[in-house]
Parts: C-alpha cells; sequence; structure tokens
C-alpha cells in the first residue's frame, strides 16, 4: 500500500466513523420526534461509495466490516422512518375519520328545522 493510499484510507476511515454517529443522532432525533434533513447524509454515502469503489480490492476488503456496520445503521435507521411513516398515516386516518363525523354532524344539524 503506498503512502497516497494510506492517506486515503486514514480519510475513509474518519468519514465512516462521522457517518456512523451522523446516523446514530439522525436515529435519535427522530425517536425524539424531530425532523430530520437526510440529504447530508445521503451525500456522504454517495463520496464514501465512490472513493471506496477507487479504492485496490485488498484495501476494500480490509473495509468491509467497518461497511457492513454502517449499513447496518442505515438498515436501522430506514426501520425508524418506516415505523415514523406508519404513526404519521395512522394519525392521519384518525383525524380524518373525526372530520368525516364532524362533518356528517354539522350536516345533519343544520338540515333540523
Amino acid at each position: 500500500m503506498s503512502q497516497d493510499g494510506t492517506a486515503v484510507q486514514i480519510v475513509i476511515e474518519k468519514e465512516l466513523s462521522a457517518l456512523g454517529a451522523r446516523l446514530r443522532a439522525a436515529r435519535q432525533s427522530l425517536a425524539q420526534g424531530t425532523i430530520v434533513d437526510l440529504t447530508p447524509i445521503e451525500e456522504d454515502v454517495r463520496w464514501l461509495c465512490s472513493e471506496v469503489e477507487a479504492l485496490p480490492n485488498e484495501e476494500r476488503r480490509e473495509l468491509r466490516p467497518r461497511l457492513m456496520g454502517l449499513l447496518e445503521e442505515v438498515t436501522y435507521l430506514g426501520e425508524n422512518l418506516r415505523a415514523g411513516i406508519d404513526e404519521l398515516k395512522q394519525l392521519l386516518g384518525a383525524a380524518s375519520d373525526r372530520r368525516k363525523a364532524l362533518s356528517a354532524y354539522a350536516s345533519q344539524k343544520a338540515n333540523k328545522p
């Protein structure tokens, strides 16, 4: 491995750690009901993928366990997002049902003399 290769791998290792921390922070924010902008994370993942693809096979293999851990973090975040969407659907459905009931009640009241 060349010195340049080592320097690139060190940068990638640092970014893997930072990205893992950002993913965990995003999950915590979602759990607290905070809106999370995932755009910076998506951009970091794209950058990371392009950098890893440019590495020699041996160096990629060395990073595999870290990348699998990162993939696991992304999977957990996706599960949290799906759970939040399901909860939102339920809340919106209940609000719609209440609106329909109120509308029907108001319509019946307006039709009575």
